[in-house]
């Protein structure tokens, strides 16, 4: 065994210049296999945190029964949701949580209509989460106060035609199933780079979107 260790010592001195070729090319393949994890896991992680903020964030509350018919988006209202909230922004490691509203309907223009998903969010609380409050290509993230005025993507603004403070009308699901229709105000358009996403998805404030989906107006106290 010494004896081969010997000979080998001796053949990689013999060679200097052999060596050192061998010992950067195999030192270059390391780096460049540990770059190429290195960017493969940074994608991924990216497509994750975007997914989680384009979706609403890591946990998402649902009502009961709300799994068996989620393809249909079911309008089922949360038991107590002043607790849950109350627990949740209890927690050190959450950043923000919010209650909001999904259904589905159509956006109208005179170049037709689109099918998209209705989200009524709570603004103030989103606007440092929100993925599309943080790419505003035109006007402005939506407020608290604001009443009908809507937030679309680019892909749908450039679908129908429309851009800032020009009207369309919003026709939302409503919980009895009945299909309500609303005109609103293009407050702003967002810009992820995703058309698909920009086109299927548009947000109103939480108050627009009870009084689209409910049979009842909000009375603020």
């Amino acid at each position: 065994m010494k004896l081969y260790l010997r000979l080998a010592w001796r053949n990689i001195w013999r060679h200097r210049r052999r060596t050192l070729i061998i010992v950067a090319a195999m030192g270059f393949g390391l780096s460049l296999m540990m770059m190429y994890d290195g960017l493969v896991d940074g994608f991924y992680q990216a497509i994750y945190g975007n997914a989680v903020k384009v979706l609403g964030g890591n946990i998402q509350v649902h009502a009961e029964g709300y799994g068996e018919s989620s393809g249909q988006t079911p309008l089922l209202p949360l038991a107590d949701e002043g607790a849950v909230l109350e627990v949740l922004r209890a927690q050190p490691e959450v950043v923000a949580a919010a209650r909001r509203i999904n259904t589905g309907g159509l956006a109208s223009s005179r170049e037709g209509a689109f099918a998209v998903s209705i989200t009524g969010i709570e603004p103030e609380i989103e606007k440092n989460v929100n993925l599309a409050a943080q790419h505003v290509a035109a006007g402005r993230f939506l407020a608290d106060g604001d009443a009908d005025l809507i937030f679309i993507g680019k892909g749908l603004a450039d679908a129908m035609g429309v851009q800032v403070d020009d009207r369309i009308t919003l026709t939302g699901r409503s919980r009895h199933e009945q299909m309500r229709q609303r005109t609103m105000t293009v407050a702003g358009i967002y810009d992820l780079g995703m058309p698909e996403i920009e086109k299927r998805s548009v947000y109103v404030t939480l108050r627009d979107a009870v009084e689209i989906t409910y049979d009842f107006e909000v009375i603020e106290a």
